[in-house]
C-alpha cells in the first residue's frame, strides 16, 4: 500500500474521531448549563431507585408493598420536615445541634398542656394545643437566633447550649417520666387524606412544577442559546410525574396519604418558594457564599439569621407534635441523635456544610434515602448497630463529594 493510499484510508478514521469528540464536547457544554442542584437531585433519585430495587429483591417483594411504603413515608416525614428547615440555616453557613432536644421539649409541652395528672391539664382542644406547641418552638428558635445574630455567639455553641439546656429542662419538669396526650393528638399520625384528593393534589403539583420549569427554561434561552429543553424541563418533570404516579397508586392501594406527608409537602413547598423565588432566599445563599460581600451589598445579615432560626423553631413544634402523636407519649429523652440524622439528610441531599448551597427537595431526598436504608435493613432484621455504620459511611461519602465539588468550583 502506498503512502498516498494510506493517507486516504486514515482520513475517514480521523474524521469519525473528530465527530465523536465534537459530540462529547456539545454534550458537556449542554450538561454545564444544567443547575448543579438539579444534577445532584437526579443522581440521588437514581441511587434511591437502585436501593429500592435491591431491598425489593432481598425482602422478597415486601419493601415496595403499599403498606410498607406508607409506613416509610410516615417515618421520613418528621426527619424531612426538619431537614428542609435546616437547609435555610446551613445555606448561611450556620449549624443547629439542638434539633433533637428541641423536638422532645416541644412534644413535652404539648402533652403537659393536656395531661391532668402529670401536667397542667389546661385544655384538650387540638387547635389550642397545636398553637401553644408551635409558639413554644418559635420561642426556642427566636432565643437561639438572638444569640447567634446579635450576640455573635457561634451557632455551634449557641445550639449546643440549647441541646443541653432543653434536655435538662425536659427531665426536670417531668421528673424523668413520660406524659401522655391521651389520644388527643393521635389524628396527626393516624389520619389519612383520601386517595382521590391526593391524586388531584399531585397532578396540580406536577402541572405547576412543569409550568415553573418551562418559564425558567424560556428565561435561560433568552440569555443563552443551546439550553436543553430536555435537561431543564423534560427530565425533571418526567421524574416528578413518575414519582407522583407511584405515590397515587400507593394511596389508592392502601388508605390514602398520611397527614404527616401532607404537612411535609406544605413545608417543602414554602421553603422551596422562599429559597428559589424570593429575594430573602437568594440573600441567604449570598450570606453563606460570602458574608462580607453580602454585608457590603446591603444585606441585613442579623435579621436574616434571626428569622431563619425563628422559622426553624416553628418546625421544632411541628416535628414535636408528629413525634408525640406517633408514640402516644412525650419522652424526655426522645430525639437523641435526631440532629445528626437531619444534618446528614441535608448534606446527602446536596446542602453544603460551608454555606451557599442546598435545596429543600434535595434534603427530602436525602432523608428518604437514609430512612429507606434503615427501613430496608429493619425488614431484613439487620442489627441497629450495623445500620448506624451504614448511615455513617453514607454521610462520609456525601461530605467527600461536597468537598470535591467545592474544589472544582
Amino acid at each position: 500500500m502506498t503512502i498516498e493510499s494510506q493517507g486516504r484510508v486514515a482520513a475517514p478514521v480521523e474524521s469519525a474521531a473528530d465527530t465523536v469528540g465534537e459530540q462529547r464536547s456539545r454534550f458537556r457544554d449542554r450538561l454545564a448549563t444544567v443547575p448543579v442542584e438539579q444534577l445532584r437531585a437526579l443522581s440521588l433519585v437514581g441511587v434511591l431507585l437502585v436501593i429500592w430495587i435491591i431491598f425489593q429483591i432481598l425482602t422478597d417483594g415486601l419493601f415496595l408493598s403499599p403498606r410498607n411504603l406508607t409506613t416509610l413515608s410516615v417515618q421520613v416525614a418528621m426527619t424531612a420536615i426538619l431537614a428542609a428547615g435546616i437547609v435555610m440555616i446551613m445555606a448561611q453557613g450556620y449549624i443547629d445541634l439542638s434539633i433533637g432536644s428541641a423536638v422532645a421539649f416541644t412534644g413535652m409541652v404539648a402533652t403537659l398542656v393536656i395531661d391532668p395528672t402529670r401536667g397542667l391539664g389546661w385544655t384538650t382542644d387540638p387547635v389550642a394545643i397545636i398553637a401553644i406547641t408551635l409558639l413554644s418552638g418559635l420561642a426556642i428558635g427566636a432565643w437561639q437566633g438572638f444569640w447567634v445574630a446579635w450576640m455573635r455567639v457561634p451557632a455551634f455553641i449557641a445550639t449546643l447550649a440549647s441541646l443541653l439546656a432543653l434536655r435538662g429542662a425536659a427531665l426536670t419538669v417531668t421528673g424523668g417520666s413520660t406524659t401522655s396526650h391521651h389520644g388527643t393528638l393521635s389524628f396527626l399520625a393516624a389520619d389519612f387524606v383520601p386517595a382521590h384528593w391526593t391524586a388531584l393534589a399531585i397532578l396540580a403539583l406536577v402541572l405547576l412544577f412543569a409550568l415553573v420549569k418551562h418559564r425558567d427554561w424560556r428565561a435561560r434561552v433568552a440569555v443563552s442559546k443551546g439550553v436543553s429543553f430536555l435537561a431543564h424541563v423534560g427530565l425533571p418533570v418526567a421524574v416528578l410525574a413518575i414519582f407522583g404516579i407511584g405515590a397515587s397508586l400507593v394511596a389508592f392501594s392502601y388508605r390514602g396519604a398520611p397527614l404527616p406527608v401532607v404537612i411535609l409537602g406544605i413545608v417543602v413547598a414554602v421553603v422551596t418558594f422562599v429559597m428559589s423565588r424570593m429575594s430573602f432566599g437568594r440573600r441567604l445563599y449570598a450570606i453563606g457564599g460570602n458574608p462580607a460581600a453580602a454585608r457590603y451589598a446591603g444585606v441585613n445579615i442579623e435579621w436574616h439569621c434571626f428569622l431563619v432560626f425563628a422559622f426553624m423553631g416553628v418546625l421544632y413544634g411541628v416535628a414535636g407534635l408528629i413525634l408525640v402523636s406517633r408514640i402516644g407519649v412525650a419522652v424526655p429523652t426522645a430525639g437523641t441523635g435526631l440532629e445528626l440524622t437531619v444534618i446528614a439528610a441535608a448534606v446527602i441531599g446536596g446542602t453544603s456544610l460551608f454555606g451557599g448551597m442546598g435545596t429543600a427537595v434535595g434534603a427530602v431526598i436525602g432523608a428518604l434515602l437514609l430512612e429507606s436504608l434503615n427501613n430496608g435493613m429493619g425488614l431484613m432484621n439487620v442489627e441497629s448497630s450495623f445500620q448506624l455504620i451504614v448511615n455513617g459511611m453514607v454521610l462520609l461519602v456525601a461530605v467527600y463529594f461536597d468537598i470535591r465539588g467545592r474544589k472544582r468550583t
